[in-house]
């Protein structure tokens, strides 16, 4: 049944996202804009450890004070896993790779979580709840570190085997949780610090429930977690202490607050339906009216079952958490305070998107529609029908519009084997255009296309600020303003400003890729250099600067 249900999810997942595998090495899934950031990670970590170097850090990005990796979704340990995939195939198809069996290994595990609770059918319902929800579904057009969800389930496996079943050793368990938390960390430590939140809760809540139960676990968990924290201590220290005592380690919290959260219409309708304060990345709220009839009715129906009244309620509480600080109603933002108010202030918790805990929510969301549904199973005729009715009807409700989102891998041929970059000595400096940061990412992808032959001055990264990108510069704001349609006139006041920026980042060439203002920003380079540039492979080059 475990290899059946994989294959179940892995061929709806492929069917999902068919119109990106149709093309897998010239198209990604997704948005045009964040696949390229991952894909960057896909074929950096390979490429610095098969050179001996540290991973964590990068000068070829914001050159020259460079970005600390484990400031940024740098996905260390999915690009290692992906390495031979990288390696035959490149990271456009490793990225797509990653996205597909994200989902459905997010499923798979959240189908084997479940079958601690309900019936192995029942399960895999529970499971396609989880891995496909509407949830991971949205963050897949361009979040991988969100995608690969697989630690909330597993938190529920060994949080039930250590407080619960207490079958395994709890060394053992909690060494397994210490490998876990670890290889999450080195994913995305978002989802491992809401993790371990609502972990906390579902704690606490079990003993509310359960007191007895849980008083007479203390031992065994307090051996596990024992375990656990060594285990993940001498996995991750190296990792931890780059990220807080290496070069250019960031502070403060690198996310808006009360913007990317849950409206609370969304758990109704549909995101065409409604406006947001965030984008459709972050919409992961969407259960539909039918399935919340039937998570309804399985708390009725399930209510002397211990175990349906936990996962509901944490469903519950997830959902009133993902609120964000403040109540948000068709995207007004309301005075009215919510629990997330008081938890944002905890460590780590700042920088995380209440929107992304319903991620999770599905989790327990989906086993308790599934158990809803066997117990409708269970009953009388008419309970079977409207059961039936009302997943039938939830299902399709949720089920992505199809073709999903997919979005061309072009690079110019300047950057591709045998293209004008080679012309460029390795290590060089080079500005790229149109500029990498929040507003772009075009100019990573090229890098990476071109194998990471030289450093820019520019990426969509977090560095010490904290800012999204490399810290404010003339030249930025200048070419952020050419590219948005302004016009710059060139003062000379401006060319000095403009030229000391190229002067103190090193820069030796400068390369105008496709970009919606790139004819203004060629005139503008034009004038500042005082010749024109070379054409080469799509691009315009200046290769010596005046």
């Amino acid at each position: 049944m475990r290899r059946l249900a994989l294959l179940v999810y892995l061929l709806l997942a492929v069917a999902i996202f068919s119109s990106t595998w149709v093309n897998p090495t010239g198209s990604w899934i997704g948005s045009p804009k964040d696949p390229q950031l991952f894909i960057w990670y896909l074929g950096w970590i390979p490429h610095e450890l098969s050179l001996g170097h540290n991973p964590l850090f990068t000068d070829y990005l914001c050159y020259p004070p460079g970005v600390n990796l484990m400031w940024n979704t740098s996905m260390i340990f999915p690009a290692v896993a992906l390495w031979p995939v990288t390696a035959l195939f490149g990271p456009v198809v490793a990225y797509n790779v990653l996205i597909t069996a994200g989902i459905a290994l997010s499923a798979w595990f959240g189908f084997l979580a479940a079958q601690r609770f309900i019936h192995p059918l029942l399960s895999l319902l529970a499971g396609l709840l989880y891995g496909f929800s509407p949830g991971l579904i949205a963050q897949a057009l361009g979040h991988p570190h969100v995608v690969l969800s697989l630690f909330p389930p597993i938190a529920l496996l060994l949080g039930h085997e250590v407080l619960v079943r207490r079958h395994m050793h709890p060394v053992a368990a909690g060494a397994l949780a210490g490998v876990a938390a670890a290889l999450q960390l080195l994913t995305g430590e978002e989802v491992l610090a809401v993790t371990l939140l609502i972990t906390a809760i579902g704690a606490a809540l079990l003993a509310l429930l359960d007191r007895d139960s849980v008083r007479a676990a203390l031992p065994h968990a307090s051996k596990a977690v024992a375990a656990a924290t060594v285990v993940f201590t001498i996995l991750v220290a190296y990792p931890l202490w780059f990220q807080f005592f290496g070069p250019q380690q960031v502070s403060g919290n690198v996310q808006a607050t009360d913007v990317y959260v849950s409206d609370l219409l969304a758990f109704v309708f549909p995101g065409w339906l409604m406006h947001f304060t965030g984008n459709a990345t972050e919409n992961d709220a969407f259960v539909g009216l039918p399935l919340l009839l039937l998570f309804a009715t399985g708390l009725i129906l399930g209510r002397d079952r211990p175990w349906v009244r936990w996962s509901g309620l944490m469903a519950v509480a997830i959902a009133v958490l993902s609120l964000g600080p403040h109540l948000h109603v068709n995207g007004q933002v309301t005075p009215l305070l919510m629990p997330w108010a008081a938890i944002e202030w905890l460590p780590l918790m700042g920088s995380a998107l209440p929107s992304r805990l319903m991620v999770i929510g599905f989790l327990f969301f989906g086993i308790v529609v599934a158990a809803a549904y066997g117990l409708a199973l269970g009953s009388t005729r008419a309970w079977r029908f409207w059961g039936g009715a009302l997943l039938a009807a939830g299902l399709i409700s949720i089920f992505p519009p199809l073709p999903y989102p997919s979005a061309q891998a072009a690079a110019p041929q300047f950057f591709r084997a045998g293209g004008g970059v080679e012309r460029i000595a390795p290590g060089s400096v080079v500005l790229v255009t149109p500029f990498s940061s929040k507003e772009s990412t075009d100019a990573m992808y090229w890098q990476a296309t071109a194998n990471y032959r030289f450093r820019m001055p520019e990426g969509d990264a977090f560095t010490p600020g904290p800012y999204l990108g490399p810290h404010p510069s003339f030249m930025q704001s200048t070419l952020d303003e050419l590219d948005a349609g302004q016009s710059v006139t060139v003062t000379p006041e401006v060319r000095t400003l403009f030229v000391a920026d190229l002067q103190a980042h090193g820069i030796t060439a400068i390369v105008a890729g496709p970009s919606k203002g790139r004819a203004a920003i060629v005139d503008f380079l034009t004038q500042v250099e005082g010749s024109p540039p070379d054409d080469s492979g799509g691009v315009k080059v200046w290769w010596q600067l005046n």
